[in-house]
């Protein structure tokens, strides 16, 4: 049973690795969303990385470049600039 178990997991998670174009195209939604959120605040990635999201550059670099993101790291960075989830993805960019 536990081999089952595994290899159902197993097989979940390599056909969650591979990501389709509208995958893609959602990911790199996201990406520029958080930027242009970002620039908006007048903030460079450093100053609003410390300040707003109690992180490093490095973290926010790689949400700007459409990795890392998660929805809780998307509602994290919505939350420091007291932005809904739904106005965050309510943006012609996901049109």
């Amino acid at each position: 049973m536990a081999d089952f178990l595994f290899l159902k997991i197993l097989l979940f998670a390599s056909m969650s690795a591979k990501l389709d174009d509208r995958d893609l195209l959602l990911k790199n939604a996201i990406a520029k969303r958080i930027k242009e959120l970002r620039k908006s605040s007048g903030k460079k990635q450093n100053h609003f990385a410390n300040e707003n999201l109690d992180t490093d550059k490095q973290m926010l670099q790689r949400l700007e470049s459409g990795r890392g993101a998660s929805i809780y790291s998307i509602q994290k960075f919505c939350k420091s600039i007291n932005l809904s989830l739904k106005d965050f993805f309510d943006s012609p960019i996901f049109e």
